[in-house]
């Protein structure tokens, strides 16, 4: 299980590399919408139920979020989230992985691009940390992927914008 694992998540992390290299929010959202119902999965047949499920609840999130961004719904999802790792409450890790999805989360309702990968960069630190101290190399790898990717779109379209 845990080379199938380590499979699903390196296809997640090619979504999520290619994620960050769009402008369009909506692209953005769908990719990581791929990613992490792919991480979800991963972490499940690791047996970490907290970060399957808030992985899960993430990929039900970013599905939404690019048809709509209600702020009550955000509320909804972090409510879900926190009650999710509630009832999945494996060790203290669980609160690094809470607080990760919590600030994706509100990340995910942000109108802007730029708040959303912002917001992002702080989250994704978080899930390496999480990762790490769950012992998942190749989630550790996307998660660092991921923010690379995040930073070099970031600097792709604000501080090195090509000419319009």
């Amino acid at each position: 299980m845990f080379i199938l694992s380590q499979c699903l998540v390196a296809i997640a992390t090619l979504l999520d590399l290619a994620s960050f290299q769009f402008k369009q929010r909506q692209v953005i959202l769908a990719c990581l919408f791929s990613s992490v119902l792919l991480t979800s999965v991963h972490f499940m047949l690791l047996e970490n139920f907290s970060a399957a499920s808030l992985m899960l609840i993430a990929a039900l999130r970013y599905g939404y979020c690019i048809f709509a961004c209600k702020s009550w719904v955000m509320i909804a999802f972090m409510l879900l989230s926190i009650s999710a790792v509630v009832f999945t409450w494996q060790s203290w890790v669980s609160f690094i992985a809470l607080s990760a999805t919590l600030l994706q989360t509100y990340a995910s309702f942000q109108g802007k691009d730029f708040t959303l990968r912002i917001l992002m960069i702080v989250g994704t630190i978080g899930w390496i940390v999480h990762n790490i101290l769950v012992f998942s190399p190749l989630a550790v790898l996307m998660e660092t992927v991921f923010l690379i990717s995040n930073l070099v779109g970031l600097w792709r379209f604000y501080a090195h914008p090509k000419p319009a």
